[in-house]
This record gives structure tokens, C-alpha cells and sequence, in this order.
């Protein structure tokens, strides 16, 4: 029996009704909490309401995590669409409010001394996002992103006569078998081509509403309700635009040479689409890692890593909250998530058997090892920072579990495994300023025309990931940006991997001299969870900020002369 940290009677089923009759007992004790002489009452209330914010996240959490693992599920479906129809839209104006009283309270100073000046700079910051104006187009925003996400999860290719998924299409690009990979990445495209009008459609009216989002709270561009709405205090879109210079300016020339020496260790003059995922110097054949096979290997690097991490992954098995395996229906990609009122979080991938999935792997487990120690915190709106600072925890961890990767592979195999990490930085990188400077564009642009947009996306791919030769294959190069889903369903969710990276790679460089401290540094980290801003927690790990354009330079360089 699942012994619940808040809210322990609870329902057999979360409602709409009781969620507005719990929402509506905080609101009637406010006027009491405020007008006393004494912080205690609106302490009380706090911790109630906090209570309830984990009950309804974690239920919210569950129903997110059963769909996903079966879009295809009525019963699934229903409850999830309940959820995103009829119970969220109940908390949006009673969040609104209590989070407007915490912040205009007389008993404000008393609050942030108790839980600290963190709490009120998040609670500034989601004040605008919060504005239940919005609630009815966030619910059509919702039910358009997840036309987007069942239509992709649901879809099938042919590749060489075998009916498969978009993901094992997708990791068919690192196989050594040329015809294979093109096959694979003609297919998986000529998809996105069949169904470019109805996807160029979805996304047209998201930036649409969106645009109205923020212009019902004041906003000239949703880029400003978007930044707020994703928890960003330390850096804004000018700095965002800072760094993507910075590695135009450091990190492309690397892409360039990269890709040069990738062609050429091909045996070919240029590099086509269909082979940038492959570099016969660093990829490992397919089914290099069995899947069957992978969480075992995964607990004994954990284990060797801290005991403290293997005991959480021997835990999270232990409860079935580790879903590896790839199938039809199953929402495509990967993510954590985490359950606050029983101090536990899921991961959900879709693993095919290569060694790409040993990277997801590690890279999903180190959300859930920041989420699980950092359940220690008592407010749940610090126990997970933004996610800019979510992603250092799981690239941290990609670099860590390098030093044991030999658990999945052979020495040789190991080598080239870690090799390609640092090759994957440099490109992760390059490739999330397609996206960023893309997305800033989108919505400058709202009336831009899908033409127009494709274009755009094309002319950001060729500035930042240069050498990859699309002749003869023109139309494929727009098809790109609409399977990367945060576009649509995560607006402005993708800086975050590019600013983390520089963190992760900060690890990997520091653990190369000390594995012990890397590690060390990392559970420091993870504990932080959301207590501190991306940049003020970056510090206190003693790692440099992203905006420095020395540290970009410094990353180049280390990556050099690993890679070259």
C-alpha cells in the first residue's frame, strides 16, 4: 500500500470538485493569515497549500506517465484529457490569487525567511504566467500539442520491407550499412513531408495563441511571457543571444571541422543528411547494447558511481518506474518525472538496443537522481530548479558514467563511446541555436507563413550546423524542425541543453583530473534542486557561468583536443 506523504486520505479519484473545494478552504483562511499579528497562521497556510500543490502535481504526474507509455489507451486518455481539461483550469485562478497574496503579504519577509528569498523570486517570476485569463487558451494549446504528440507516437515507416516506429527509423541513422541509413532517413522524413500541412497547421495556430497569451497580459511577444513562464531570473533574450554569438563565433568553427574529418572518414567527398549520425571513428554497430540487458549494466555503473545513486536506481526497478523499451503508441523520446508526495520520480525512453540509448539512459536518470535527493526540501516548487539548471543534473551524469561505461561495452567500444560524448557536446550545442534563434524568430513573426518558417529554419541550420550536403535533397532540410516536438509543445524549452552542456562539460573536465570530486560536486549539486537561481547554483558548485565567453573558448579548446 503506497503510503502518501501529503494528503494521506485522500480520494479514490482525483476530481475537479475536490480540488475546488481544497483551493477554496486556502482562500477562506486567507483574510485570517493576513490580518494577524502573527506569521504563524499564514505559515499554516502555506504548508497546506503546499500539501496540496503536491497531491495534485504527483496525481497530475501519474496520469502524465501511465498515457505515455500507451497514447493509444481510451481509459488512459480520458483521464488524461480529464486532468488538462477540467482540473487544471479548477487551479489556475486560485493559484493566481494565492501566489498574488503570498507576494503582496505583510507577512511577506517572514515567509521568505522561512523558506527563503528564492521562493518569492520563482512566485514573481510565475505571476504573469499564472493569469487565469489565459486558462482557455492554454487548454487549447494543450489539446493541439497533444494532436501533435499522438500523431507521431502512433506513426509507421517502411525501411528495406519492416513496418517500424520514427524512433528505430531515427536509430537506424548510426548504422554502418550506407543503404540502410539512407533508407531509414528517406523514410522517416518522407513522413514528416506527407504530413507537413496538417503538423505546419497545428504549429500555426499554437504561435498563434500564444501570441494572444501574451498580449492579454501585457506582453508585446510571447518570448517574454515564455522566458517568465519557464522560471528564467538570471538571463534574458539578449543574453540568450550572447551566447548563441559566442559559440557562432567558437563552437561552429569546430561543427565545420568536424564534419570535414566525419565525410572523409566516410570515404566521402561531402557529408549527406543521412550520415551525420554516423562516424565510422567513433559510432558503434546497432544492437551494441541490448535492451534486456541494460538496466543491470546501468545499476552497476550507478552503484560504482555512489552507493547513494545505485540504492535510488535499485529502488526506482524495484517499483517499475524505469520504462526502457520502444513500442507503437508509446510517447516518442524521453523524460523524468517525479512524484513529490511519495518521494519518487519515473523514467520513461524509448530504447531500441544502441548505444544512443545508453546516453538517454544516464542522461533521464540524472533528473531522477536530482529529484530524489533533493525530496528533502520541504517547499515542492524548490525541490527542481529551471530547467536550464535541470539539465546540467542529466548531462552532469552522461560525462560521470563515462569513467564506467566499459559495463556496457568493450574497452575499444568505450573509448569511442566517450570520444563521441564530446563530439555530441560540440554538436548538441551547435544544433540547439538552430532552435533557440528559431523560436525567437517564430514569434517576432507570428503571421510568418510555413513557407516562410521552413525557409527561416533552413537558413539557421546552414549558420550553425554547416557542411552537411542536402543536393538533390533540398526539401528534406525543412522536414527537421517538425520532429523536434519541444517546438511545439515546450516553447522556448531547448537553450537550456546548450547552456547545461557547458556545466556537464565542466564536469567531464573536472572529473577527468578527479573522479571522486566530479561526483561529489555532483550530489552538492543535485541537493541545491530549485533553492537557487541556474546561475547563483552553478557558483555555489564552483562552475563557470555560459554567458562567459572565456569559458566557451576554454570548452573549444578541451573539446579539440579530444576530438582532433
Amino acid at each position: 500500500m503506497t503510503k502518501y506523504i501529503h494528503y494521506p486520505n485522500r480520494p479514490k479519484k482525483l476530481t475537479a470538485a475536490f480540488v475546488k473545494k481544497e483551493y477554496d478552504k486556502l482562500l477562506a483562511a486567507l483574510p485570517n493569515a493576513e490580518n494577524s499579528n502573527s506569521p504563524d497562521a499564514w505559515l499554516a497556510l502555506y504548508a497546506d497549500w503546499n500539501a496540496l500543490k503536491s497531491y495534485v502535481s504527483s496525481e497530475g504526474a501519474r496520469i502524465y506517465w501511465r498515457f505515455s507509455q500507451n497514447m493509444n489507451n481510451k481509459s488512459a486518455e480520458a483521464t488524461e484529457k480529464y486532468l488538462r481539461e477540467k482540473i487544471a483550469p479548477v487551479c489556475d485562478k486560485p493559484e493566481f490569487s494565492l501566489t498574488k497574496a503570498f507576494l503582496a503579504s505583510r507577512h511577506r519577509a517572514a515567509l521568505a525567511k522561512r523558506y527563503g528569498e528564492q521562493l518569492v523570486q520563482d512566485y514573481e517570476t510565475a505571476l504573469k504566467p499564472l493569469d487565469p485569463v489565459n486558462t482557455q487558451l492554454g487548454i487549447k494549446a494543450g489539446q493541439l500539442t497533444k494532436r501533435y504528440e499522438k500523431k507521431v507516437a502512433g506513426a509507421t515507416v517502411h525501411v528495406q520491407g519492416e513496418k517500424i516506429t520514427l524512433s528505430k527509423a531515427r536509430s537506424l541513422l548510426e548504422s554502418d550499412d550506407g543503404k540502410l541509413r539512407q533508407a531509414a532517413y528517406l523514410a522517416g522524413r518522407n513522413w514528416f513531408l506527407k504530413n507537413h500541412d496538417q503538423l505546419a497547421d497545428i504549429y500555426d495556430q499554437l504561435v498563434k495563441l500564444r501570441h494572444k497569451m501574451a498580449k492579454n497580459v501585457g506582453y508585446s511577444s510571447y518570448t517574454s511571457l515564455a522566458y517568465k513562464n519557464m522560471g528564467r531570473t538570471d538571463y534574458d533574450p539578449k543574453l540568450a543571444k550572447t551566447f548563441r554569438d559566442n559559440v557562432y563565433k567558437y563552437i561552429v568553427p569546430l561543427y565545420a571541422t568536424l564534419t570535414k574529418a566525419q565525410s572523409k572518414a566516410l570515404g566521402t567527398k561531402t557529408l549527406k543528411p543521412w550520415d551525420a549520425s554516423y562516424d565510422p571513428s567513433t559510432s558503434l554497430p546497432l544492437g551494441v547494447a541490448p535492451v534486456d540487458k541494460q538496466l543491470d549494466n546501468a545499476q552497476r555503473i550507478f552503484t560504482r558511481l555512489s552507493s547513494i545513486l545505485g540504492e535510488h536506481f535499485r529502488q526506482m526497478r524495484r517499483d517499475g518506474l524505469v520504462d526502457l523499451e520502444n513500442r507503437l503508441h508509446k510517447r516518442t523520446g524521453a523524460f523524468c518525472i517525479s512524484f513529490s508526495d511519495e518521494d519518487k520520480a519515473a523514467v520513461l525512453c524509448n530504447s531500441v538496443g544502441d548505444a544512443e540509448d545508453i546516453r538517454i539512459l544516464t542522461h533521464e536518470m540524472g533528473h531522477a537522481f536530482q529529484s530524489l535527493e533533493s525530496q528533502t526540501i520541504e517547499t515542492v516548487d524548490l525541490q527542481s530548479g529551471t530547467a536550464d539548471l535541470a539539465e546540467v543534473y542529466s548531462m552532469g551524469m552522461e560525462f560521470l558514467s563515462l569513467e564506467y561505461i566499459d559495463e556496457f561495452f568493450s574497452s575499444e567500444d568505450a573509448k569511442k563511446f566517450r570520444v563521441s560524448r564530446w563530439s555530441g557536446a560540440i554538436k548538441i550545442i551547435c544544433y540547439v541555436c538552430v532552435v533557440d534563434e528559431y523560436q525567437h524568430w517564430v514569434y517576432d513573426n507570428v503571421n510568418a507563413s510555413a513557407g516562410e518558417r521552413d525557409k527561416k529554419w533552413c537558413e539557421l541550420s546552414d549558420k550553425y550546423t554547416p557542411g552537411v550536403d542536402y543536393k538533390g535533397f533540398e526539401k528534406y532540410k525543412k522536414s527537421r524542425w517538425y520532429a523536434q516536438s519541444h517546438i511545439f509543445s515546450a516553447p522556448f524549452y531547448y537553450i537550456d541543453y546548450a547552456l547545461a552542456e557547458t556545466g556537464a562539460m565542466q564536469l567531464g573536465m573536472l572529473a577527468d583530473e578527479s573522479h571522486v570530486k566530479a561526483v561529489s560536486k555532483y550530489l552538492k549539486l543535485c541537493k541545491i534542486g530549485g533553492t537557487k537561481s541556474f546561475l547563483k547554483a552553478l557558483d555555489s558548485a564552483g562552475l563557470r557561468s555560459p554567458f562567459e565567453e572565456k569559458l566557451i573558448v576554454k570548452l573549444a579548446q578541451h573539446a579539440q583536443k579530444i576530438l582532433l
